[in-house]
């Protein structure tokens, strides 16, 4: 049972994140019954390439980081391009946080003016980056069930059985616009590395690999609640959906902000372990550099103008993360024995990602 729980909660916990926080935007741009098929594919895709990645550390008989396998399956062009995709398409998620973050701190200590708010939440982020190291298996769990009771608690705290959500079944306008977003949403491969190391040390089990989807599915149950509560009590959202819940009550403001700040905390182990592998392992950094890097690039990007969340996360989701699964599922193509079917499944995959990634691009940085 704890070994099971630590697992899943490794999953959880890596998965969920300040996504979260654009979904019901898009849900209501989109439409309801669009981004539901988004998410029950890219549950599905995402859950896939996490196996294949794990089947692919076990082949190896070794923990390696995305980048290390990159560079040895790849080569000199591959892994730049594998480096820049994965740890700057990394320090995006915590450009996200940091921007979400000090609004966070702005609704619990109204007060507080924003640039000392950003200050504050990047210090304790920092700390984070710093200061964690090994597993957090209590913590992770921890944070997973204090944010599901918070979400749960903001579902039924509206009106619960009221499902009219004020979205379209589907907008052909918006056909792809929830792509980057759900992606960046269900995100969870910086905790494959960590799955290795548990069933390497307490065995190989099968009901491991469900895990993969369970967690993945949990996550997006708890961002459907989310996002029904937030829809459910405002007329319009904002991109960020917290510039739009000015008409709810105190206490309930402060829970957002709560959850918000925990989920954050929570996923920044996990993502800054998985740099910190990138920098120290494969190029060498020595450990402070490393870990200022970390720290110090998200603000130096938002200081230069990088703070439109909806931005953001389809960059981060559509462009960084699609090339990460796409590295994910070439490796994994490489390294393991497959049969013709699952090649061709797998290349389906990468031409997918690689779409998509190409319409990112033209609607977030041509336009």
């Amino acid at each position: 049972m704890k070994r099971s729980l630590e697992i899943l909660g490794a999953i959880i916990a890596a998965t969920i994140g300040s996504g979260v926080f654009a979904l019901p935007y898009i849900i209501q741009r989109s439409g309801w019954l669009l981004s539901l098929g988004y998410f029950i594919a890219l549950i599905a895709i995402v859950s896939i390439a996490h196996i294949l990645y794990l089947r692919t550390l076990e082949t190896a008989h070794e923990k390696k980081t995305l980048l290390g396998l990159t560079r040895e399956h790849f080569k000199g062009t591959g892994f730049w391009v594998g480096f820049f995709a994965i740890v700057i398409g990394l320090l995006l998620g915590f450009v996200g946080y940091l921007v979400l973050g000090s609004k966070f701190i702005s609704i619990i200590f109204p007060a507080i003016p924003p640039p000392m708010a950003l200050a504050i939440f990047w210090a304790v982020i920092a700390i984070l980056i710093f200061k964690s190291g090994g597993s957090a298996a209590v913590l992770e769990i921890a944070g997973v069930v204090l944010i599901s009771i918070a979400i749960i608690f903001i579902f039924f705290s509206g009106d619960p059985l009221h499902l009219s959500i004020g979205a379209p079944l589907a907008s052909a306008k918006n056909f792809f616009l929830p792509f980057g977003a759900v992606l960046f949403s269900l995100t969870g491969w910086t905790s494959v590395e960590q799955i290795y190391e548990i069933r390497r040390k307490q065995g190989k089990k099968k009901r491991d690999l469900l895990f993969f989807v369970f967690g993945a599915a949990f996550a997006g149950l708890l961002y459907w609640l989310f996002s029904l509560g937030v829809l459910n009590s405002v007329m319009s959202v904002s991109a960020d959906t917290i510039s739009s819940i000015g008409v709810w009550p105190v206490w309930k403001k402060d829970l957002v902000a709560i959850v918000g700040l925990l989920a954050m905390g929570v996923v920044a182990i996990p993502l800054s372990r998985e740099i910190r592998g990138a920098l120290e392992k494969e190029l060498k950094w020595n450990r402070f550099t490393a870990r200022s890097f970390i720290a110090l690039a998200p603000l130096a990007l938002i200081l230069l103008g990088l703070n439109n969340f909806l931005v953001i996360v389809s960059l981060a989701g559509g462009i960084f993360l699609g090339v990460q699964y796409i590295l994910i599922i070439s490796i994994g193509r490489n390294a393991l024995k497959l049969s013709f079917r699952e090649r061709s499944m797998l290349d389906f995959l990468i031409i997918l990602f690689a779409c998509f990634a190409i319409y990112e691009i033209a609607a977030f940085i041509v336009h």
